[in-house]
């Protein structure tokens, strides 16, 4: 018995800063995120009516979200972590109740404060996490919090569609809201200070403009920089243009919902795959990721005629994605000095604003010439040749 209770684990641990309740807020907030990320392109496409068109649309958004996560730092400079936060809150409470009317501006004010609500969150968290997390303790890390991001983001994309067609089109954004203020609830009650933690210098965070030259010319900055920027490219292509292709193929918007969430169910194995990156190290386990899924990534593209073949295609370029994602934030973590951390985690999260802009911009010009299925086979290139990136990851790093 005593044995039992020695076991059992510390409630206590959830009402503080700590690693546990970290996982907590990493459920929390890509769930607010991925609960609307399938229902926003099929309302995009039933406003704009083509995929070339919400291409431009998502090209536009890019624009804004790239300019929105460079002003991150200021608002922290002038609120603290702690108000940056609170203000990504309401932008995010706000972008759902505006979501919920039918106009095209509110929809699309509502993408671009939900995109800006996504920036101030995401940073600031991942400043308390550099904070509170031990530097040699990432490795270990990670993979648990991409266990629980990931489930998040299996949940969600169906759910979202689910509501959406069986209850109310305005049904996933009332979820999303309620999720939204749990985050900042939970957060408010964790008390976190913006006080500086296990001895890095307290560094003003500034325009990380100014600090783009001192990012890039560390050239392990700019491999991680580039290998998340287009695995984030490949999720992005994924969560736009499935959805597109289901509604387009007749298979429908359920199906394109499920397949998102299926997908990203995948990246729940990541905490098993740690004992593979121990064994064979980040070099290879990404180089497989990156090939395997730009080589079936091509394949979905060439198979569009057959729409069961595709989705099966689908399914496993997803599967060979999960190695990509299997190593999380890891490589920045160990690269990044602890007293560049504000600035260099602000330029760093850029990557998924840039590669927003970057991927649908591409789309729309290549859609303006080919049909849907180029748009899988310019992907499947693109990790292709991003796999031969990762010969420069130190072959030693596990």
């Amino acid at each position: 018995m005593k044995r039992l209770l020695t076991n059992r684990p510390d409630l206590r641990a959830f009402s503080r800063p700590t690693k546990s309740s970290f996982l907590v807020l990493f459920t929390l907030e890509p769930l607010y995120r991925s609960i609307i990320v399938t229902a926003v392109p099929l309302m995009a496409l039933e406003r704009f009516g083509s995929a070339q068109a919400v291409s431009i649309f998502f090209f536009v958004l890019g624009i804004l979200g790239v300019g929105m996560s460079l002003a991150v730092p200021w608002l922290v400079r002038c609120l603290a972590r702690r108000g940056t936060f609170m203000l990504g809150i309401v932008s995010g409470v706000v972008s759902m109740l505006l979501f919920m009317h039918d106009e095209l501006w509110a929809f699309c004010i509502g993408m671009a404060l939900h995109l800006f609500a996504a920036s101030c969150i995401d940073v600031t968290l991942n400043l308390y996490l550099m904070g509170h997390v031990r530097r040699q303790d990432f490795g270990r890390y990670e993979p648990i919090r991409m266990f629980f991001l990931a489930f998040s983001w299996s949940v969600g994309p169906f759910l979202g569609v689910y509501l959406r067609n069986a209850v109310n089109p305005a049904a996933p954004f009332l979820v999303g809201a309620v999720v939204v203020l749990l985050l900042g609830a939970y957060f408010f009650y964790l008390r976190f200070s913006d006080e500086s933690t296990r001895g890095s210098k307290q560094v003003a965070v500034t325009n990380p403009i100014r600090y783009l030259p001192r990012f890039f010319a560390q050239p392990r900055m700019t491999l991680v920089y580039l290998l998340s920027a287009v695995r984030s490219g490949w999720w992005t292509m994924y969560f736009i243009y499935v959805p597109i292709f289901c509604v387009t193929a007749g298979l429908g918007e359920t199906m394109g919902g499920a397949l998102v969430s299926v997908a990203v169910s995948f990246v729940m194995a990541t905490p098993l795959l740690r004992g593979a990156i121990q064994r064979h190290g980040i070099r290879r386990v990404l180089l497989v990721g990156y090939s395997g899924a730009g080589l079936v990534t091509i394949g979905i593209g060439i198979s569009m005629g057959l729409p069961y073949l595709a989705v099966s295609l689908i399914l496993l370029a997803a599967l060979f994605s999960v190695l990509c994602d299997s190593v999380g934030n890891t490589l920045f973590y160990r690269a990044v000095r602890s007293w560049e951390r504000s600035e260099m985690a602000t330029v760093f999260g850029s990557y998924r604003s840039v590669s927003s802009l970057a991927f649908p911009g591409v789309y729309s010009g290549v859609l303006a010439i080919f049909p849907l299925p180029a748009v899988f086979i310019f992907t499947g290139f693109g990790m292709l040749a991003t796999s031969l990136m990762t010969r420069f990851i130190p072959a030693r790093m596990r």
